[in-house]
């Protein structure tokens, strides 16, 4: 289709009243936080209980047959410590996974040296953003709401040691979601014990 003459210099951009500016930049950013507050929401959850695992270089698996435990570690808001009324419970649960490996223990002179770190954090998590109704609030900087939340989480550590080379044999960690207050005995327990099979889930020798 040809255009008639003196076409090009005879059109022009249609000029906006600045009523229509206003409505069409209210609607522009109200889309704009829709999609945010949409998008924030399906976000997935922080902490999916996904499993980190390093076999250590020139590490045999074939030799290792015995563990003896360090001291477990538990990262508290007071800092480190060793001697933590959990210990027990979390060295019998990972001893069961060892077990299940084909690993005894012994008091002394062992194969491995079994390092356990514990710690749990609160990070906060983005929901939805409250995006100012009309364009001026933009403009001029008007703060945007943010919405959202503080999530918890526990992570446990496990760090198999090769005492003739002091250095790594394996090391496994996962991080999962924790609930908010103190957690009753059958849940600490619940919450170990499936972080501890996640992780020997990773474990390089099967039996």
């Amino acid at each position: 289709m040809r255009l008639g003459p003196g076409f090009e210099a005879s059109y022009k951009t249609p000029t906006l009243r600045p009523a229509e500016q206003r409505v069409i930049m209210k609607i522009a950013y109200r889309v704009l936080g829709l999609t945010l507050l949409v998008s924030a929401c399906l976000m997935p959850p922080l902490f999916a209980g996904k499993v980190i695992a390093e076999v250590g270089e020139n590490a045999d698996f074939s030799r290792y047959k015995t563990y003896q435990w360090l001291p477990p570690r538990v990262l508290t808001n007071l800092g480190v410590v060793e001697n933590h009324p959990g210990n027990p419970l979390v060295k019998e649960i990972v001893g069961r996974e060892l077990s299940q490996q084909g690993l005894k223990e012994l008091a002394d002179g062992a194969d491995l040296q079994i390092q356990i770190h514990i710690l749990t954090e609160s990070t906060p998590q983005l929901e939805a953003l409250v995006m100012p109704s009309g364009s001026m609030g933009m403009i001029y900087g008007t703060p945007v709401a943010a919405m959202g939340r503080w999530n918890r989480a526990g992570t446990l550590c496990i760090n198999l040691i090769d005492p003739r080379t002091k250095k790594s044999a394996w090391f496994g960690m996962v991080t999962d979601s924790l609930p908010n207050g103190v957690l009753k005995p059958d849940e600490l327990r619940e919450k170990l014990d499936k972080a501890a099979k996640k992780i020997f889930k990773k474990y390089p020798v099967k039996k």
